[in-house]
């Protein structure tokens, strides 16, 4: 009786352990590949940027982004970061030209983004639906209550956008504010084996004026507002 058991506690163990490294060794378990990164890699995104101002739509700009992998870095640590050089166009037949570069770290925990000496966590590993993380870690000086997070969502779900359908995508809720006086949403949507095909930021600050007398109180009346909306257009790879 007792070698029985032994084996049982023993099998157990050894399928225990499998599934551990099933895991350990399976990326897509992980979430990697739904910010896959390589050398070559490249996004185009149409871009649409509208500003708002006493209930009006006061500027409207569209044009083209593109982000590419174009080289891999070291820094003064020997931590490694892909360098993506950022371009802009003012249409698809428009030149490219230049105008940033960010860069962009992998590892088995987490993946950020440094981008303007600010570095962001823009993901963690594993994903989970449901599940929030701290972005500004490197950045709110230690304040728990500067801590901006980030939350999972809609894992593994279809996503249409542009004419285009992606099979298996992951949204990462950036900001989320929704009161009388302020509306704040932001947030990514990352396709499995493509990476960001959505970028969508809305800001409005509505009329604070609780007696009426300058603007319309209550009623969704926007003082100032912006939006920033980013669409896949297409991606790929420049071997």
């Amino acid at each position: 009786m007792k070698r029985i058991l032994l084996f049982v506690v023993v099998w157990a163990s050894l399928l225990s352990s499998c599934g551990d490294d099933e895991i350990t060794r399976d990326p897509d378990s992980l979430g990697y590949q739904y910010y896959p990164l390589a050398v070559g890699n490249y996004w185009i995104y149409n871009v649409t940027e509208n500003e708002y101002s006493r209930n009006k739509l006061e500027e409207s700009t569209t044009y083209q982004s593109r982000e590419r992998i174009d080289a891999i870095i070291e820094d003064q640590t020997g931590k490694e970061w892909y360098r993506v050089e950022l371009s802009r166009r003012a249409s698809a037949n428009a030149g490219w030209v230049i105008n940033g570069v960010k860069l962009i770290s992998l590892s088995s925990s987490d993946l950020r983004v440094q981008e303007n000496n600010q570095t962001v966590v823009q993901m963690v590993f594993p994903v989970k639906n449901g599940y929030s993380f701290v972005s500004n870690a490197f950045t709110n000086g230690g304040d728990p209550e500067q801590n901006a997070y980030y939350t999972y969502a809609q894992l593994g779900s279809v996503f249409s956008e542009a004419g285009k359908t992606y099979d298996k995508t992951l949204t990462v809720l950036q900001a989320e504010t929704d009161t009388q006086i302020e509306y704040e949403q932001k947030f990514e949507v990352l396709a499995s084996g493509i990476g960001p095909v959505n970028r969508t930021y809305k800001y409005r600050y509505f009329c604070d004026d609780s007696t009426g007398e300058s603007c319309p109180y209550g009623e969704g009346y926007i003082l100032t507002g912006s939006d920033k909306i980013e669409v896949l257009e297409s991606s790929g790879k420049i071997d």
